[in-house]
């Protein structure tokens, strides 16, 4: 009879899964990953069939992180320019304080490897989000314009953002202030 698993080593794999992506890129062996997870280098693909299978799990998990970050302590207000500088302010946050899992969702948002199904997952789980900005942008000059690249604009300019606040934590408000000034003029 096999073990059950523990979500421990699973977080455990994850994890490092993460640490060296973020280090090393995709190509992170999964021997590296085992070892950083102090698992034999089999639990990887007991909890993971395959490194793909590996790869889009993290995808979706960071995703969805990121994702109940964005959305914590959202303010029940009908404003809808007070409800994105919240969900704004929240993701410059997370990413600030998440930079390795920033850099492995940006290299994992580009990859062959992740699935039509884990994209798929993780907009589902991003529904509220989505549904927000194209509130927001339902009169703006993207408003023809698909949920997707709307998406992409608002994660290009966050990620400029958070990479100028990383750089200047003096002046991280102001420059937050200013990303959110003009993501808020490019939508609404």
């Amino acid at each position: 009879m096999a073990r059950p698993r523990s979500e421990e080593k699973r977080e455990a794999i994850l994890t490092a899964a993460t640490e060296l992506i973020a280090t090393h890129g995709l190509g992170a062996a999964t021997a590296e990953i085992a070892k950083r997870a102090h698992v034999p280098h089999g639990s990887v693909f007991t909890y993971f069939g395959t490194k793909a299978e590996l790869l889009n799990t993290l995808y979706v998990e960071l995703k969805t992180e990121l994702i109940e970050a964005l959305w914590d302590q959202m303010p029940d207000s009908d404003d809808m320019r007070t409800r994105l500088a919240h969900l704004w302010t929240n993701w410059t946050n997370w990413g600030v304080a998440n930079p390795a899992k920033r850099r492995v969702l940006a290299q994992l948002g580009v990859s062959d490897q992740i699935t039509d199904q884990s994209r798929e997952a993780a907009f589902a789980v991003a529904s509220e989000v989505v549904k927000l900005v194209r509130g927001v942008g339902i009169h703006g000059a993207l408003r023809e314009a698909p949920p997707a690249y709307i998406g992409a604009l608002a994660e290009t300019m966050a990620g400029t953002t958070m990479d100028f606040m990383s750089r200047d934590p003096a002046n991280a408000e102001t420059i937050r202030e200013a990303g959110f000034a003009g993501l808020w003029r490019a939508i609404s």
